[in-house]
Parts: structure tokens; sequence; C-alpha cells
């Protein structure tokens, strides 16, 4: 189950916040099969001087819009599911509205042992037994 701060100008909607969320959680459900009522979203609204990013890099030209940062943290995933996640990601964003140009996402991989969901112990770490 991914930790995911989404990161936002202060003063967009409360709607399209809650879109937002929406969309990066079907998303993840979808490229990373995490469960539909599973998540743990951190959003986090930033006064626009605060979230300064280059407006050209990587041959991309990020508008005056607001831009959207995931920063995910979670189990080890592959390559493929990454870079589906974040096709997946784009396409949703511009059905909402938004240019995908202004999307950025980055990934930091954990460990089992990173993890506690609860009552102390790391979950993850426990194996089905067979």
């Amino acid at each position: 189950m991914p930790l995911v701060n989404i990161n936002v100008w202060r003063g967009m909607s409360e709607d399209l916040i809650d879109q937002i969320h929406q969309a990066t959680h079907a998303c993840l459900v979808q490229a990373w099969g995490i469960p539909k009522d599973g998540g743990f979203y951190l959003i986090t609204e930033r006064p626009k001087a605060w979230m300064r990013i280059n407006r050209t890099m990587w041959g991309i030209e990020r508008s005056h819009h607001p831009p959207i940062l995931l920063q995910i943290t979670s189990s080890p995933r592959s390559r493929e599911l990454k870079t589906t996640f974040y096709q997946l990601m784009a396409e949703e964003l511009m059905r909402l509205g938004l240019r995908k140009e202004d999307l950025f996402i980055s990934i930091t991989p954990s460990n089992p042992e990173d993890w506690s969901f609860g009552n102390g112990i790391a979950q993850l770490l426990e194996q089905p037994k067979n």
C-alpha cells in the first residue's frame, strides 16, 4: 500500500483536489493492483511561492497553471508498473482539464520492514502460511 503525498497550490478548489485524489487512487488500483478500499494520501496545499519548478526541463514546457506533484513511497515496483502508472495519471489529469505537462511524479521504493500499518507490527514481513 503506497503512501502518497499530493502537493498542490493553495487555493485550488476542494472539488478539484478531490478529483485529483480519486484519479490518483484509481490509477494506482489499475496500474499496481492496490486494494480499492485502501490508500494513504496526504494532501498538502502550498503557497505558489513555495513550489518553485523550472518551466522547461527534459523538453517539457510547463504552464503557469498549478502543478501537481505526487511523491509516492512504496514497496518496490517494476519499471513497467511505474511507467503504466505515469501514463494513466497523465491521461486522468487531462480528463480533469489539467495539463499532463504540469504533472510531476517521484517514486521512492522502500522495504517490507519499513512499514507498519498499525498494532506495532510490520505486516508486510508476515508471510501467509500455506
